[in-house]
This record gives structure tokens, C-alpha cells and sequence, in this order.
């Protein structure tokens, strides 16, 4: 549910305009997950069109420092047995 209340959040925040005309809060609460994502990648799509840089995703952000953070520790670990 929390995942729903975020995407429902980013797409209030980031569909100004057609999106609030058109569709209410109520709506999006009945769409699907996979609907959500089709609709987020529309409107990202769009403003690309536009030529918008939509903002950064701050979860995928986070995924993105967590899976670097990894990799450094995996180095750090190979070179400590390689040194042994």
C-alpha cells in the first residue's frame, strides 16, 4: 500500500495541469499497479517530448547508491584476500 501512496504522491506532485483536470485522487486509488506505471511513464514521456527533465526518483537513487555501496564493498573485500 505504501507503494501506491508514493506513485499516487509523485503523480500529483509531477502532473500538474491534464492530469488534475482530468482524473481525481479518488480514481488513481482504484488503478493497478501496472496501470499507475503506465500512466507515470506517459506523463514522464511527455514531458520528455516537451523536452522537461523529469526530477530523479529518490528511490531509484537510493537503489542506485545501496548497489554502489555493494560493489565498493565487494572490492574492498577481494583486495583484502588478495593481500592475505
Amino acid at each position: 500500500m505504501g507503494s501506491l501512496e508514493r506513485r499516487l504522491e509523485h503523480l500529483e506532485r509531477h502532473s500538474r495541469g491534464r492530469l488534475e483536470e482530468a482524473i481525481s485522487r479518488e480514481p488513481l486509488r482504484r488503478l493497478t499497479d501496472e496501470e499507475l506505471e503506465a500512466l507515470e511513464e506517459s506523463l514522464l514521456a511527455e514531458a520528455r517530448a516537451r523536452g522537461e527533465q523529469p526530477p530523479p526518483n529518490p528511490f531509484l537513487e537510493e537503489m542506485k547508491r545501496w548497489e554502489a555501496e555493494a560493489k565498493e564493498q565487494q572490492h574492498i573485500n577481494r583486495l583484502a584476500k588478495e593481500g592475505d
